[in-house]
């Protein structure tokens, strides 16, 4: 997982990220509900030519005609007394202010940056923002399928090497600053699939649930070179919803890190799983297979997004796994997306099974 934080204390000038440019930064994942309250919002602090100038340089169309409704009521109500407010209103326009006008002309953020502008705009009411990566795999192939675990649920038909394969994660702010300023609790739920979509009856082979709870702390210390922006504590369950032979579940306790040097970023996780009575452990040697951690790198380079996650058990048989991702630009709403998985725990059923997988889709969201 890459933890979130909330509001950073630290840009790469050591500035707060402006709320003007978390906006902008999750412009992409904000729900259109969301973006159908802006109208209902505080007027732009001015409606003169330059607030018109940069309306227009808004690229989308729902956006752009928010920040235009904004120009006309404050123009409109430029001579009229403004009434009193209350507390919650006056909160809401201060953020609305700072959010708009929006620069479109902001350089590309980092990790860090974007995470803390994910925490100022989950302080809107209904917004959902991306957790994990989000995307869909209509084409993936898999070196060694487990077709013993198969025979168990779909015993009529044969598996498919060749399968559908897709992740849908999100989170939400529960507590802003929960301690003091930088410290952040979260509710996530990642949910992975497997699809045999080619198969006759086009059943999901395994399906992978994984709600967590975990609290976020902003960190600007200098490490080699690297500015640690964020240290993560949380609890995390995860359980592939069968029964009996295929059942498969833990809980864990992870502790994670997030370190940054420009358009480089690298996380570090490590966790303590959670002991369960032998009569209800599905999996008593998972440890062995997904070992105790792993550590993710991610690098941006113009529009392309690659990321490398490796793990090993640490023992002498070197158990482990690595997966290759590249995101590269297709459209304004989406890119193309290649996964390439070798290795132990790609899944849950197959937590015990080396696999190689190759998948070609799109992704809907970036992990920086």
């Amino acid at each position: 997982m890459i933890a979130k934080p909330g509001p950073s204390r630290h840009r790469d000038s050591q500035s707060p990220v402006p709320a003007r440019e978390a906006f902008e930064i999750m412009r992409p994942f904000v729900p259109p509900l969301a973006l159908l309250l802006l109208p209902c919002l505080a007027p732009l602090p001015a409606w003169s030519a330059e607030g018109l100038g940069e309306c227009a340089a808004i690229e989308q169309d729902r956006l752009r005609l928010a920040c235009y409704d904004q120009l006309a009521r404050r123009a409109a109500g430029a001579g009229e007394a403004a009434g009193a407010e209350n507390d919650e209103t006056v909160a809401r326009d201060s953020l609305t202010e700072e959010v708009l006008p929006l620069n479109l002309a902001t350089e590309e953020l980092m990790l860090g940056q974007r995470l803390a502008a994910e925490s100022e705009i989950t302080q809107l009411a209904w917004v959902i923002t991306p957790h994990e990566r989000n995307y869909l795999l209509p084409v993936t192939w898999n070196s060694n399928p487990n077709r013993e675990a198969w025979a168990l649920q779909e015993s009529d038909s044969a598996m498919d090497d060749i399968e559908a394969k897709f992740q849908v994660s999100l989170k939400t702010l529960l507590w802003h600053e929960v301690f003091s300023p930088g410290s952040h609790l979260w509710v996530a739920y990642t949910q992975e699939n497997w699809w045999q979509v080619y198969n006759t009856s086009s059943p999901f082979r395994e399906t992978n649930y994984q709600p967590e709870v975990f609290m976020t702390f902003d960190n600007d210390w200098r490490i080699g070179g690297y500015t640690n922006t964020l240290l993560g504590i949380g609890f995390n369950h995860q359980s592939n919803g069968q029964g009996g032979e295929l059942s498969r579940s833990w809980n864990r306790v992870i502790g994670s890190a997030v370190f940054e040097r420009r358009r480089m970023s690298l996380q570090l996780r490590a966790w303590y799983r959670v002991p369960e009575r032998e009569a209800d452990d599905d999996n008593p040697d998972i440890d062995d297979y997904l070992g105790y951690g792993d550590v993710t790198g991610i690098w941006k380079w113009r529009e392309h997004e690659f990321a490398l996650r490796l793990r090993n058990n640490l023992r002498s048989e070197s158990r482990g796994a690595v997966e290759v991702e590249w995101t590269f630009p297709l459209n304004e709403r989406f890119k193309g997306y290649i996964q390439l998985y070798n290795g132990y725990g790609e899944s849950l059923i197959d937590y015990d099974r080396s696999v190689t997988r190759i998948g070609f889709g799109i992704s809907m969201t970036d992990l920086m």
